[in-house]
Parts: structure tokens; sequence; C-alpha cells
């Protein structure tokens, strides 16, 4: 399943939230430090048997989502930013 990640709109910048090619929400990466990403996942989204997971770089958290999911996991093209 692709996962697409998407800069959160009404909330403080290095939030992300993730979701599937059809808009269902699957959960959020949050940047706690500049080396500190936590993926987020919803409970009841196939993302959630990552749980709370940590990694140094957006990057590194979205490699992992995508072998997590099998699929492909990339930044939203209308990102607005």
């Amino acid at each position: 399943m692709d996962v697409m990640v998407t800069p959160a709109e009404l909330k403080p910048a290095g939030i992300w939230r993730l979701s599937d090619r059809l808009g269902r929400p699957l959960g959020t990466i949050t940047e706690a430090s500049p080396s500190l990403f936590v993926i987020d996942a919803n409970r009841d989204a196939r993302l959630s048997g990552m749980e709370t997971a940590k990694f140094r770089s957006l990057n590194d958290a979205m490699t992992a989502i995508a072998r997590h999911m099998k699929g492909e996991c990339q930044l939203s093209s209308d990102d607005k930013a």
C-alpha cells in the first residue's frame, strides 16, 4: 500500500499527516528534534504494526513506512509550502 506524507496545515511545523492514496488517515510523523522523528500510527490502520517508532530523519521514517507497507512512501505533490 502506498503512503502519502503531507505537512499538517493547522499544527506547528514539524508534523506530517500520513494517509493512503484514497485519503484514509494512517497516523503522523512528528519532528521531536532535528535528529528524532517519531511515527505515531493510528491503531485501526495497517500502519499500526509499527506502533510508535523513532528515526533519525524524515527520510529514514519514510523508508521504514514503505518497507512496512510494502509500497511507496512519498511527500505529497500538492504541498503548498
